[in-house]
């Protein structure tokens, strides 16, 4: 098998490319082509391992030299393949959309700070909020910062590797290695920073999966099409539409950050009031309200196990937002008649209590809502 030198080396990124970027002279990484060599070896160690039965892949680990490789022949990969450079300004922008603002990342001890760049995990890509729960130990901590479950977001260069790993960015073809980043890491950075709508179909159409990991990972619920998605793929998995189960981290999240909080996707809520008012999308209110019957009921049997992570405060913050929406779309649909939730309202003092002291969250129109329910 051989490993060709690329022409990357010759098309480092010039002075000038720099500056029309906007990359400044300390943020700037040299061509390693002998850390390339390296990589690509490696590759080609893992390609042989993985056809031979008897042996067993070794896993690369995910470190700064590995990353800082990988960066400078990425980004003029992505360059060549139609992805446009955005200022900092836009890239940070887009960071904050994501949860993942400097300010914010400050808050996420599962989060590692380099020079050139952050890494983030995702759920889609192994993590699980239950590693924080209790803190992070060292044993965690060398897992988390090493292990190929993270997404990594570039300073100065402004685009994001989600999970690079080796098959991401190099290929074999026809026994000659070369660099070429996978097809879902280009389209990927199109959609989310150049807003490309051909990136998006593509995405759509052949790795759906990185586009549900933005809500879920990220609370993405701003765009009508993933919030769909995420909403179809629901459907799809449980058809027993009374059992929230397998929720977890879709309408609410609950974040072990240095101040647990819990994440609601309010977005994700609204798309379901745009959904046609037909028999078929009634069942979405018969999952809002487990939902909150779950959320409300003091006996923790027979309830998902992730239930147990919120507080009561939580609970209660939660509740009122699904029983908003609930209503919303009972409204659109012209049902009478009543509803556990209607039920926790008349009865639930600690409920009702809360829902007056945060000043019904300043839902609109939802003390008139309650007020109602209330009366009837």
């Amino acid at each position: 098998m051989k490993i060709v030198h690329t022409t990357q080396e010759k098309d480092s990124i010039s002075s000038s490319l720099c500056k029309k970027t906007g990359i400044s002279e300390d943020m700037i990484l040299p061509t390693d082509s002998q850390g390339m060599d390296s990589l690509m070896k490696a590759y080609q160690t893992s390609y042989l391992q993985s056809s031979s039965e008897d042996e067993e892949e070794d896993e690369v680990r995910i470190d700064e030299r590995y990353i800082n490789i990988l960066i400078p022949y990425a980004f003029n990969d992505l360059a060549k393949r139609g992805f446009i450079p955005i200022s900092s300004a836009l890239y940070n922008k887009k960071l904050k959309e994501l949860g993942l603002a400097p300010e914010q990342r400050q808050k996420q001890p599962y989060i590692y700070e380099y020079k050139h760049y952050f890494s983030s995990p995702t759920i889609m890509q192994g993590w699980t909020d239950d590693m924080a729960e209790d803190g992070i130990d060292k044993k965690e901590h060398e897992y988390i910062r090493y292990a190929p479950i993270s997404n990594i977001f570039v300073k100065g260069y402004n685009f994001c590797l989600p999970k690079p790993m080796l098959d991401s960015f190099l290929r074999n073809n026809k026994g000659k290695i070369a660099f070429h980043l996978s097809d879902e890491i280009v389209h990927l950075n199109r959609f989310l920073f150049n807003d490309s709508k051909a990136s998006f179909a593509w995405l759509l159409h052949n790795n759906p999966e990185a586009l549900k990991d933005l809500l879920l990972s990220y609370g993405y619920d701003t765009n009508e099409a993933i919030n769909e998605l995420v909403l179809k793929d629901i459907s799809n998995a449980y058809t027993n539409v009374e059992d929230v189960s397998g929720l977890i981290n879709t309408f609410i999240r609950k974040v072990y950050d240095k101040e647990p909080h819990i994440e609601i996707r309010e977005g994700l809520m609204k798309t379901i009031l745009r959904l046609p008012a037909n028999d078929k999308n009634l069942k979405w209110q018969i999952i809002l309200e487990t939902y909150i019957d779950y959320l409300l009921k003091k006996d923790k049997a027979g309830c998902p196990y992730w239930m147990a992570h919120f507080t009561w405060k939580e609970r209660y913050k939660a509740a009122a937002y699904l029983g908003y929406y609930l209503y919303k779309d009972r409204l659109r649909y012209q049902q009478i008649g009543s509803t556990s939730f209607a039920n926790e309202l008349y009865y639930n003092n600690e409920f009702r209590d809360n829902l007056e002291k945060h000043h019904y969250y300043q839902l609109p129109g939802f003390k008139e809502i309650c007020d109602k329910i209330y009366e009837d």
